[in-house]
């Protein structure tokens, strides 16, 4: 007569570990061990995951029976163990640091603004001292950001630094730059949803394109010199554009459902509106503006100011 020998049920010590680990972190938080705003940092352990249930998962196939076991549980520890430190231990990714920038004019004649980030708070205005090229203080979390200016070019492009493993976390970043009124500047924002002020009515600004998920934007432009084109593409756009008295422009808003408010008049509809001041044609210095989104809310007045 032949025995039948029970199956031995698998058995993971995965999930225990995890509340295990759920406990102890919110013990040590409770005392004051750990504040909660590094609780984030569990979100960068995503891939600890994989590799503590695939050397689990080995450990049984190669060491049967109570050894399988006991190296299973000693996994589970150790990446618990782990765990807890690097919690406890690594840089706060939501503690906010701020960093200083500046540059001499030197022998530039002309320079561009290129700044790539996730989700920020941006203002850009003309108040650079006398010989500076620009300013920039920078108030942000995680990374630190990149700074760099090619004098050969004249580019200067500030972004917010790679966000690592903590990719679905929030980054902090918030830039206030001062940029010299005497020379002609281009502007490129790249951004997934940003504030922004530009307050350029000093500045000679050659164009503006800005590109984002979802922003609001306020610009004050000052006196155009030739065809200024300013651009911004999107998803859910709130523009309000200002310029001085006299200076043309004309607006084009093409998208889902469009809002355009033009010196007091309102246009409304889906697809696209256009508007044009009085004097444009046939100008020779005047504001080309372009904004194309899902859902545009644009505005244009004057300042109040002459040209």
């Amino acid at each position: 007569m032949s025995t039948l020998t029970p199956k031995r049920n698998y058995r993971t010590y995965f999930w225990p570990a995890v509340l295990i680990l759920v406990g102890i972190v919110a013990l040590l938080v409770n005392v004051g061990l750990i504040t909660t705003d590094r609780l984030s940092l569990l979100v960068d352990l995503w891939p600890l995951i994989l590799v503590v249930i695939g050397l689990e998962l080995l450990a049984r196939r190669t060491l049967p029976g109570r050894p399988g076991d006991v190296a299973a549980v000693l996994i589970v520890l150790i990446a618990a163990g782990g765990a807890i430190a690097y919690v406890g231990l690594a840089p706060n990714p939501a503690a906010t640091h701020a960093v200083d920038s500046s540059e001499k004019v030197g022998t530039l004649d002309h320079a561009s603004l290129e700044v790539d980030v996730g989700s920020a708070r941006i203002s850009v205005d003309g108040a650079a001292g006398e010989g500076e090229l620009y300013t920039a203080h920078i108030e942000y979390s995680g990374p630190k950001p990149g700074i760099t200016l090619n004098r050969s070019t004249g580019r200067l492009e500030i972004s917010q630094g790679s966000t690592s493993f903590g990719v679905f976390r929030s980054r902090s970043f918030i830039l206030d730059i001062h940029l010299n009124p005497t020379l002609p500047w281009s502007i490129v924002g790249n951004s997934g949803a940003a504030t922004d002020t530009f307050q350029l009515a000093h500045v000679n600004v050659r164009s503006i394109e800005l590109n984002t998920g979802a922003s609001r934007e306020d610009i004050t432009l000052g006196k155009p010199s030739g065809i200024v084109p300013i651009t911004v593409n999107g998803g859910a756009l709130t523009v309000h554009l200002h310029r001085p008295a006299g200076a043309a422009a004309s607006v084009t808003v093409s998208g889902g459902a469009v809002n355009l408010e033009a010196d007091g008049q309102q246009h409304r509809g889906i697809g696209s509106r256009s508007w044009q001041s009085a004097g444009y044609e046939g100008a020779t210095d005047a504001y080309k503006v372009e904004i194309n989104g899902g859902a545009c809310t644009v505005g244009i007045d004057v300042t109040g100011s002459a040209v």
